[in-house]
């Protein structure tokens, strides 16, 4: 039979085994930020504690037999009860303890600020907006609610927790001043029934354990935990049967509970264990994958290197290319208008004129082709000077009006609300805008109306040209200002080489301007016709309001 020293070793141990438990509980909690192993590691603390104290105790009055057979059953029960209770209570609230703050919970006010900061706007945009803003901001109150509800659990738990360790020390102390009664029972065959309830709070600990489904997780650590549990399970139930300190019931008992520690450490080695070879696999295949990443980059970075290079010569390419087309395009262009008042004959005046048309269409499209190629190059330069506006939209509707048989056969009327603006801009790029945009709306509106607009608004020069033919398709309007966006809104015919709209939003954002279209009364039917507008910065600002402003009364 074990004597009152051989006692004294195996509680001793059992302190080194509970100090070692809460050391490693404690630091998986700082590892994974795991609440679940924060409980476990403070619950192992207290009951390293009390186990002290009980060792301490028993050593300094081991020759006094009568005190140690009230006391040491007495601290046992004490630091029994609280380690099952605290089991029962960390597995019970399992679902509580493991649950880890979303890494957004920080900046949750931040967000629910901004949300508000622009849910006006939003609901002003469409109503399907902002009912799925309204959503996604009830959404976010409930994860708040439920966030604060989890900490406020959490606190409850580990306050709790606190409580008992208190009561558990408590009632170890005051065993070394009071006896409590009928707590060991000499005439039964269950001589120690208060070993009944931590055995039901053990059971109840394994209980949870399954109903929390634990036994699924896959980890050692969870595995150790159990077996412990079961353990110590054991060792209460043979404790009760104990009728004397030191007996083989008692031994076997401080035994277990050593065994249940010991396998509790090593479940927690093993866990750590795999999680650093699982962790060293991630960091493994997370270098494969950057050294992946790295290779692909290499290879991007060569073919973006090659792509710029292709680039650069097809820009080349185009430039050289243009300026030599245009070479021959004038003298056929200039011949031609020498030979037509020499030719009498109306079939070859015909045939003059078809040269000459399609010379003139070629050195457009040539003129476009370089401008692309200086947009695309970021070579696009502006020679501006101060002007009035007013003076070059008047100049090139007299062009339009000249050049177009349609407004000279009375089909289209052209009409002009002229406002003196003064800006400060290329003159020639936004004569190429205008004669671009007009002869947009003379191509697309076979009879009818073209209003031409210029005002100051918000301090910009505006300019409209509204027409009346077919108004542009929806699919098209989005990348209307892309290159080559030349489909027919009606026929879905191709008409032009489609630069023309991309070179104007180039010219007019070079400027500083806006550029866009619509439909008229927001609709297509191809009666309503489309409006495009433009917008320019003025000089002397003040004045010009002040100037229009008057016109205006």
């Amino acid at each position: 039979m074990l004597s009152e020293i051989h006692h004294f070793y195996i509680e001793m141990f059992a302190v080194i085994l509970a100090a070692i438990l809460s050391f490693y509980y404690i630091s998986r909690y700082r590892t994974l930020n795991d609440k679940f192993s924060l409980f476990l590691g403070i619950g192992f603390l207290a009951n390293a504690l009390i186990d002290l104290l009980h060792v301490i105790v028993s050593y300094n009055f081991i020759n006094e037999p009568l005190f140690l057979k009230y006391f040491i059953p007495q601290t046992w029960f004490a630091g029994r009860l609280f380690l099952s209770a605290m089991f029962a209570m960390a597995i019970a609230g399992y679902p509580i303890l493991s649950r880890k703050e979303d890494s957004n919970t920080s900046v949750l006010s931040i967000a629910s600020a901004f949300r508000s900061r622009k849910k006006r706007q939003v609901q002003q945009q469409s109503p399907s907006i902002s009912e799925q803003g309204t959503k996604e901001e009830e959404e976010q109150e409930r994860k708040e609610r439920e966030s604060g509800h989890n900490r406020l659990q959490q606190k409850i738990l580990l306050v709790s927790l606190a409580i008992l360790a208190g009561i558990a020390a408590t009632s170890a102390v005051s065993s070394l001043f009071l006896v409590f009664p009928g707590l060991v029972l000499d005439n039964y065959p269950l001589h120690r029934p208060y070993e009944i309830p931590p055995l039901i709070l053990f059971l109840v600990a394994l209980y949870y354990f399954y109903k929390n489904r634990l036994d699924k997780k896959n980890d050692v650590f969870y595995k150790g935990i159990v077996a412990s549990i079961l353990i110590d399970a054991f060792a209460e139930l043979i404790m009760s049967y104990s009728s004397a300190s030191f007996d083989t019931a008692h031994n076997v008992a401080h035994i277990l509970k050593d065994a249940a520690y010991f396998v509790n450490i090593i479940g927690l080695a093993l866990s750590s264990i795999n999680y650093n070879l699982r962790l060293k696999e991630s960091n493994d295949s997370l270098e494969d994958i950057n050294a992946r990443l790295r290779e692909s980059e290499e290879l991007i970075r060569s073919q973006y290197e090659r792509l710029k290079e292709s680039d650069k010569m097809k820009s080349e390419f185009i430039n050289v290319a243009s300026h030599e087309l245009r070479t021959p395009i004038q003298p056929i262009l200039s011949l031609s208008a020498m030979l037509r008042p020499k030719i009498q004959d109306v079939r070859q005046q015909e045939l003059i004129d078809v040269i000459a048309r399609n010379g003139k269409r070629l050195l457009h499209l040539t003129d476009a082709i370089l401008d692309v190629a200086k947009i695309e190059s970021q070579s696009l330069t502006l020679k501006k000077e101060r002007f009035d506006l007013n003076d070059i939209i008047i100049n090139g509707i007299d062009e339009i009006t000249l050049g177009t048989g349609s407004i000279d056969n009375h089909k289209i009327k052209l009409s002009y609300d002229h406002q003196h603006i003064l800006i400060e801009a290329d003159k020639g790029r936004i004569i190429q805008v205008l004669s671009n945009l007009l002869g947009n709306a003379i191509k697309f509106t076979k009879q009818g109306t073209i209003t031409v607009t210029s005002e100051i608004k918000d301090s910009k020069a505006l300019v409209s040209i509204k027409d009346t033919g077919q108004g542009i398709d929806p699919e098209v309007l989005p990348h209307l200002f892309t290159k080559f966006s030349t489909k027919s809104p009606l026929h879905g015919i191709q008409m032009g080489t489609g630069l023309g709209l991309f070179i104007s939003k180039s010219i007019i954002e070079a400027h500083g301007g806006k550029i866009w279209a619509k439909n008229n009364n927001n609709g297509f039917d191809g009666t309503e016709g489309a409006t495009f507008y433009f917008t320019l910065p003025i000089v002397d600002k003040e004045r010009q309001e002040q100037r229009q402003q008057l016109a205006s009364r």
